[in-house]
């Protein structure tokens, strides 16, 4: 069992990444669509199907979005991505972050990389990292109780080749706070070493920002 799935720390997993929810939004069949096109994801990059199945397959997508687009709504009302309930927020982006650990100013969590992330020979597309790191780094900046922030820049330390589909631990901290701008490091590491380092720079929007 996960941290996040422990009685009560599962309430702050959910206030960490679900500070702006609006109540009763959450929706377990779209997160389960969400989860299905994960796994669509890695399973088209890691195939080479046969012609005959690579059409029916471009048929049955083809339908799924022509279905989808009949319910297409502005940023305000959409579902994916604000699925807090969901370890990948109902989104098909991020790799899932299952967080472990979060005191308000630093989080741990755990993350594997599907084939989807693949850069050649086994490792890790270099993109695909920087996405974490963003994603969970920021996660940091705009932590529960804290204003809104963006990145500003973010730089990564690709230390180490990072294999596709290994548990890998992914930190992140905040290292000082200057007025409007915030300061996040970040680290990806296996049982024994360093994988990546990351530091972000985080600016505080204005009001009329907001």
């Amino acid at each position: 069992m996960s941290a996040s799935e422990v009685p009560g720390v599962r309430e702050h997993f959910n206030l960490w990444l679900g500070r702006r929810q609006p109540p009763g939004t959450e929706d377990p069949a779209f997160t389960r669509m969400a989860d299905a096109v994960r796994g669509l994801q890695d399973k088209f990059t890691a195939s080479r199907p046969p012609p005959a199945l690579a059409a029916r397959s471009a048929d049955t997508i083809e339908e799924l979005v022509a279905a989808l687009a009949r319910y297409q709504v502005g940023e305000p009302d959409q579902v994916a991505g604000r699925q807090f309930a969901a370890v990948a927020r109902g989104q098909t982006f991020v790799p899932p972050l299952e967080i472990d650990a979060f005191d308000g100013d630093s989080v741990t969590a755990r993350v594997s990389f599907g084939r989807f992330y693949l850069g050649s020979n086994g490792a890790v597309h270099g993109g695909a990292i920087s996405l974490v790191f963003d994603d969970l780094l920021g996660q940091v900046a705009n932590a529960p109780g804290k204003p809104r922030a963006r990145t500003a820049s973010l730089s990564v330390d690709y230390r180490r080749v990072v294999p596709i589909e290994t548990e890998l631990i992914v930190t992140a901290h905040t290292s000082r706070i200057e007025g409007r701008k915030v300061f996040v490091g970040g680290a990806l590491r296996s049982d024994s070493e360093i994988l990546a380092e990351a530091m972000g720079l985080f600016v505080r929007l204005l009001a009329h920002q907001q």
